[in-house]
């Protein structure tokens, strides 16, 4: 049985600072400084009045004038979700988390532990508190909604869904609750699952009706997925593996911004080298966050072409990151999140420097790829020379590495 748990609108109570009262109020996150203008979480009073999550920021005013806008504060949501997250693996639990606020464990590796299965739900309930929902069910997908649906019972009791009644569980559920949750891009599934309801198919159980040569016809591999996931057969549960970091951070003691805030980074980037030397380690992941001034923060992940442990290359791979903070910072910190061990690098002898470039040349060009996607890299091509029309003359085609 796969365990699931949920903590609602995590990102607006860790803006809120644990002020949950405020939640009794029509109150949304106010949109990230740069991305589109559209409002995160909203409160269940907001959401009574026709609020909903991702909606323009002009429209939700429009429909609730007295909705009130929290600076969000992702740096505190990971904290809190961190910390829950290591309350569940204090049972001996396994968990897999994706996404900030949802997390999926096995129960069949602790039920001996505690009785059986009742007994790892009482477990994981009285470690988490009563903000949390939980659900358990066969699969992934029907254990989150049974953890929906425990939320929504006024009793307290965990919704679990036994294995004899799985498929008409999954039955009933909408198409739409697929989004976000196959291996596809968001943006490709949601158009599948819209392209579904319009269809006529609003349940899993009338996608399940349908043939599998049609569905990979109609949506390839997503839809295979989506019917494979409709069906129960879904892929084993993937545990993440436990975090080791390293963090050193500095109060500053007037607003930071511009050089101020480089000599603060330039510090940060020292400190971490060094401990990162002292435990013969190199950084792979790279996290800077900061507090900003008026509440709220900021976070900024990237990782070096190559692990790393010298304080300039970590120093420049975060210098541009602060020309997108919104405002000035009154707490700038910087986070390895991903270690490995230092290994030196060693010097080729085989190939000739020609070869070296042109390895280098298509590592860039993955890495390019990888950011903005193929169409993002071209290459230019000569097709008819002597063309008068200049359109003929060349050709735009992906960039392809040997």
């Amino acid at each position: 049985m796969v365990i699931c748990v949920i903590l609602p609108l995590l990102a607006l109570r860790a803006a809120l600072g644990g002020v949950s009262n405020r939640l009794q109020e029509p109150i949304a996150l106010a949109p990230q400084h740069d991305s589109t203008r559209t409002v995160g979480q909203v409160s269940p009073v907001a959401h009574r009045l026709g609020v909903r999550s991702g909606m323009g920021l002009g429209e939700a005013i429009d429909i609730c004038p007295e909705l009130s806008l929290v600076t969000p504060d992702p740096s505190r949501a990971e904290t809190v979700w961190e910390e829950f997250l290591a309350r569940i693996e204090s049972i001996g639990a396994e968990v897999e988390s994706e996404r900030h606020g949802e997390a999926f464990f096995l129960a069949d590796g602790v039920e001996r532990l505690y009785g059986g299965l009742d007994g790892v739900i009482r477990a994981v309930a009285k470690r988490l508190g009563t903000a949390v929902r939980i659900g358990a069910a066969p699969t992934r997908l029907a254990a989150f909604a049974a953890a929906h649906r425990s939320g929504r019972r006024t009793d307290g009791e965990v919704a679990v869904i036994p294995p004899g009644k799985l498929q008409e569980s999954l039955d009933a559920l909408p198409v739409t609750i697929l989004n976000g949750r196959l291996d596809g891009s968001e943006i490709a599934c949601r158009r599948m699952t819209d392209s579904l309801v319009r269809l006529g198919i609003a349940r899993l159980g009338e996608l399940r009706d349908i043939s599998r040569d049609a569905i990979a016809d109609r949506f390839g591999d997503l839809g295979i997925e989506a019917l494979e996931t409709a069906l129960g057969m879904e892929a084993g549960i993937h545990p993440r593996s436990r975090r080791e970091e390293l963090t050193e951070s500095l109060e500053l003691p007037e607003a930071g911004s511009g050089i101020h805030l480089q000599s603060a980074l330039t510090m940060l980037c020292d400190r971490i080298a060094a401990r990162l030397a002292g435990f013969g380690m190199s950084a792979r992941t790279v996290e800077m966050e900061a507090r900003l001034i008026g509440g709220g923060s900021w976070t900024k992940e990237t990782a070096p072409r190559e692990p790393t442990g010298r304080a300039d290359l970590l120093r420049m791979i975060l210098l541009p990151g602060l020309q997108q903070l919104p405002r000035p910072a009154e707490h700038l910190g910087v986070r390895i999140t991903g270690m490995t061990a230092a290994v030196p690098k060693q010097t080729e002898l085989s190939r000739r420097p020609e070869e070296t470039r042109l390895l280098r040349l298509d590592e860039a060009a993955r890495q390019v790829r990888a950011v903005v996607g193929e169409s993002g890299l071209m290459r230019v091509l000569d097709a008819e020379i002597d063309s008068h029309l200049p359109e003929r003359r060349m050709l735009l085609t992906p960039y392809l590495s040997r």
